[in-house]
């Protein structure tokens, strides 16, 4: 309908007013025939929920003189007495419309900014009079700088809290983050107390990881860093607040860091890289392969209090050796999600983090439409046999929309999906705002009603918040939507939605959750997603740009089920019969491992073979994962989802002896055994003592001490070695030989010259600068015989 003034513009005069009926910060006269329009603005230049009011004649005329004089009776600055420059001010009274900002103190300047109540700045400048108003240039806390007026200002009371921290910046370590930022701008009337950290795997930060009080290292500083327990590669998000005695602050403005990925500790080998714990798995085996010249120790420190039953958790690695270590997890209890952490690994030639995952009571699987179609695979756009193969169970297609939009492939993708095994249902997007439920589910019914009877996945009802009513008003529609497709098929719908709709649905009826099962679209990286006060979740959409095998060159929507093969089932119209299960199979070391037959699932109750073949100079030591032992062929049934680890080591020679010593360390290695020395190895002239009596007996050779001389006979392997304390001449088999470091006695042990003595028995040494430690292989062919004494 049109207005009096498009009609008649001769007779009538339009006022605009701001959304709170509030003078303008000008006033325009528009002379035409026979009258005057008057457009009164907001004060700062908006029009938000501008207002028409039509007048005519003399009472047009009449308002306008009325509203003139009083503005130009009134003051110009009501804040004239107590602003001046470098004052703190604040927005007030706009209703929500906002402050315009304005680039000169003129009601023509260009609009460069809106500040809305609360929003504070800093005056730099005026005060500007200007027409009527009175003008002040402010740097605005959100960066804009500009004029305003002052009738919407007022000087700022300081506030009881402090501001949030300014200045956060990250600073990416090798698996750390080292964090630095600045203080608020506004303290606050207490001191500050504490400062608050937060941390998360995504884009809004809300975990408290640490507090750093007064007197605490980096307190005053305003300085903390993060680690070693990070997973180097990935993304963490960081905020800071400021807590005094009045209360903390908002979050500083978060930023993001990258760790670093530490290199691989020195001489040793991790299998897997990263521990999943899927299916139902209780434990898995981490193996460390020394491949290094010397042992290694090592230690084990599980990064959440889910990661049970370490064992060993720490010990050492001999060269060439292997050392399993289980690593279980509590499932019992636990809510149904994602559970991300890590285990740290700790050796003595350099640190790593492994990533660790558990999925509690969770399937995966995917919902597609047109729009993840773009291939020619066998009449079908998606691969679904590769989809299957990649472990995801089920698949949700989109049918229809509306009361006159069907998928083009929804008859192309359901039977495929199906064909492979695949548990499927269809959903229907809906248009409340727009159409009856009675008119959507009969349209629901007839386009994709044979796809919702035993064997598929019952139906959902997708509730899109662009095409959405709310409230109460919602809730009936899904009732009586639902009512009409549960009365049609027996099966009660699915209700899709994001946390936002989810939330108002169960504010406007609390018992909605017990009505229907949710499946809630969810983005943000947790173990949980946010279900909107609903109790439970059915199906979580967790990502809305996965890849999936199967379908290229397409993101797909990502899902998880909130439960196991078994609970599933109740999700199926008429129910199914059980599940087919993954294999994941891997090998440790040298060697090929066989596994028959050789597919991408395996149908429950069903045996595989795995048979391990190790290469030449190797052997097979045993299985680990979901079975121990070292049965080879080994039966397995398909009861579960499984995974096999082959582990194959070097074959080892029985006249071969390996001895490993470290500077400062007591501890010594033989033939992978810890031996312990009295006294630790040394460094003198460039050469390294060891006390070398508790190996050279150890291999069964002797070593005899001689008072009289204060000398040391050793003999090994036939050989004798005569060797006095601080005489650099030794005799070996009856021969003179030079010595460049000679014995000594240190802290009342005897110390040798552990190359020298090595080297004339016949044995193999090797230095390792970066440890210390010195390496030495021994054949051992026939062992002289001696008399030791105590020493």
């Amino acid at each position: 309908m049109k207005t009096c003034a498009e009609w008649m513009p001769e007779r009538c005069y339009n006022m605009g007013t701001g959304g709170d009926d509030r003078p303008a910060d000008c006033i325009r006269e528009l002379h035409r025939t026979g009258g005057t329009t008057v457009d009164m603005r907001h004060p700062e230049g908006r029009h938000v929920s501008e207002k028409r009011v039509t007048l005519r004649g003399p009472a047009a005329i009449m308002l306008c003189l009325v509203l003139l004089t009083s503005l130009m009776s009134a003051p110009f600055s009501a804040l004239a007495e107590t602003l001046t420059v470098g004052s703190t001010v604040e927005v007030t009274g706009t209703g929500g419309d906002g402050l315009n900002v304005r680039s000169s103190a003129d009601s023509a300047g260009a609009v460069v900014g809106v500040e809305m109540d609360g929003a504070r700045g800093v005056a730099q400048e005026g005060p500007v009079v200007s027409g009527t108003f009175t003008w002040w240039r402010v740097q605005w806390k959100s960066g804009v700088m500009g004029w305003s007026v002052d009738k919407y200002l007022q000087v700022a009371v300081p506030s009881p809290i402090p501001s949030a921290p300014t200045a956060l910046v990250a600073t990416a370590g090798i698996e750390s983050v080292a964090l630095s930022w600045s203080l608020p701008e506004e303290p606050g009337t207490a001191p500050i107390t504490a400062w608050r950290i937060y941390r998360d795997r995504h884009a809004d930060p809300s975990t408290l990881v640490a507090i750093l009080n007064v007197g605490d290292q980096g307190f005053d500083t305003r300085t903390w860093t993060d680690g070693p327990m990070l997973i180097g590669g990935r993304p963490y998000w960081y905020a800071v607040s400021a807590v005094n005695a009045n209360g903390a602050s908002d979050l500083c403005e978060g930023v993001q860091a990258v760790p670093q990925v530490a290199p691989m500790p020195t001489g040793i080998f991790f299998l897997p890289p990263e521990l999943d714990f899927g299916g139902e798995q209780t434990s898995l085996v981490l193996t460390l392969q020394n491949t290094g010249s010397t042992p290694v120790t090592f230690d084990i420190i599980p990064g959440a209090s889910w990661l049970v039953g370490v064992a060993p958790t720490s010990g050492s690695v001999p060269v060439s050796g292997s050392q399993r270590i289980n690593i279980g997890v509590q499932r019992t209890g636990m809510p149904a999600g994602t559970y991300k952490s890590l285990v740290r690994v700790a050796c003595s030639t350099g640190s790593m983090n492994i990533p660790a995952q558990m999925r509690v009571g969770m399937i995966q699987g995917i919902d597609v439409s047109r729009w993840q179609c773009g291939g020619d695979h066998a009449g079908d756009p998606i691969n679904w046999a590769a989809v299957r193969f990649a472990g995801y169970q089920f698949a949700f297609v989109k049918a229809t929309e509306g009361v006159n939009i069907t998928d083009a492939f929804m008859s192309v993708l359901v039977p495929g999906a199906r064909s492979a095994g695949l548990l499927t249902g269809v959903y229907h997007i809906c248009w409340p705002a727009e159409n009856t439920a009675a008119a959507e589910a009969a349209y629901f019914l007839k386009t994709a009603g044979q796809f919702i009877g035993p064997g598929f996945l019952v139906p959902v009802l997708d509730i899109e918040p662009r095409y959405n009513i709310k409230g109460a008003a919602m809730v009936r529609w899904i009732d009586e939507w639902s009512g009409i497709v549960r009365g049609a098929t027996g099966a009660n719908p699915l209700i899709y939605c994001s946390t936002s709709v989810a939330a108002d649905l169960h504010k406007a009826d609390p018992t909605i959750d017990g009505r229907y099962r949710l499946w809630i679209a969810a983005y943000t990286p947790s173990a949980q997603p946010n279900t909107g006060g609903w109790d439970s979740w059915a199906f979580w959409q967790y990502a809305d740009n996965g890849t999936v095998p199967g379908i290229g060159g397409h993101s797909v929507d990502l899902d998880w089920f909130n439960g196991n093969e078994q609970s599933l089932s109740q999700y199926v119209i008429g129910g199914i019969t059980p599940a087919s299960y993954t294999l994941l199979s891997a090998v440790m070391g040298n060697g090929l491992l066989s596994v028959e037959p050789l597919r991408g699932s395996y149908p429950a109750g069903s045996t595989v073979t795995f048979t391990a073949r190790p290469a030449p100079g190797w052997e097979f030591t045993g299985w680990s994962g979901s079975v121990t032992g070292t049965a080879n062929p080994l039966a397995l049934t398909m009861d579960g989802n499984k995974s096999v680890l082959a582990t194959f080591e070097k074959s080892v020679d029985p006249n071969q002896h390996i001895i490993t010593l470290s500077v400062g360390s007591k501890v010594a290695h033989l033939d992978g055994q810890i031996v312990t020395l009295d006294t630790p190895p040394v460094i003198v002239g460039g050469r390294t003592l060891v006390p070398l009596r508790p190996i050279i007996e150890g291999l069964g050779g002797a070593i005899t001490w001689v008072p009289e001389t204060r000398s040391v006979e050793v003999g090994f392997n036939g050989t004798i070695l005569l060797l006095q304390i601080g005489n650099r001449t030794a005799v070996v088999n009856g021969e003179a030989v030079v010595l460049d470091v000679p014995a000594a006695i240190m802290n009342g042990r005897t110390m040798l010259p552990v190359r020298f003595v090595s080297e004339h028995l016949g044995a193999e040494v090797q230095w390792e600068e970066l440890t210390k430690t010195v390496t030495i292989t021994v054949n051992s062919a026939t062992v002289s015989g001696g008399t030791s004494t105590p020493q």
